[in-house]
């Protein structure tokens, strides 16, 4: 089989979710200067348009269109100087993403916020827990009950409650109370 039999194979089984996408200038203040309560949005004639220095006066806008409303929301992808921000109205999954210069920002529909560094490090965090898991492949968990660590190569790992600590190393494992 080669490559292309295998693309369409998977263009083929995978589900339709856009139709289309159309750009738009957003302009967020009026020809005197008064802040609009709704962006003007105005499709330019050429498809192209120039990203503004300041996007709460002017946004450069592409609204994809979903396939099936019913089980899909309609996606906006905001050109700023700074950053690529890609936004939806969803009760479910992703509402937003934002991507700068070294770092990806991801906002779950439940509030929980995920940020990707540029060195491949995640931090998760919801009101239950934060997790973080670093470059180097160091993991921290955090909730209400406890705090966990385990060091990137797998070798230690930590657990602190409120009144025990438990440690596994190398050289062995200690669990001992707390001192207050």
């Amino acid at each position: 089989m080669t490559n292309t039999t295998a693309i369409t194979k998977v263009e083929n089984a995978a589900r339709r979710v856009w139709k289309s996408a159309q750009m738009y200038v957003g302009f967020h203040k009026d020809q005197n200067g008064k802040q609009r309560d709704q962006a003007k949005l105005w499709p330019p004639k050429n498809g192209s348009a120039g990203i503004h220095d300041d996007p709460g006066t002017q946004e450069a806008i592409v609204v994809v269109k979903a396939a099936d409303p019913k089980t899909t929301q309609d996606v906006e992808i905001k050109m700023h100087p700074n950053r690529i921000v890609v936004r939806r109205d969803a009760d479910m999954w992703w509402q937003g993403v934002a991507v700068d210069d070294d770092t990806v920002h991801v906002r779950m529909a439940d509030g929980t916020t995920i940020v990707i560094g540029y060195d491949g490090s995640v931090k998760r965090r919801s009101a239950d827990d934060e997790t973080h898991v670093d470059a180097d492949g160091s993991i921290f968990k955090l909730t209400a009950h406890a705090e966990s660590h385990m060091t990137g190569d797998g070798v230690e790992m930590t657990r602190r409650t409120e009144d025990r600590i438990a440690t596994i190393t190398a050289d062995g494992v200690v669990d001992r109370a707390r001192k207050r």
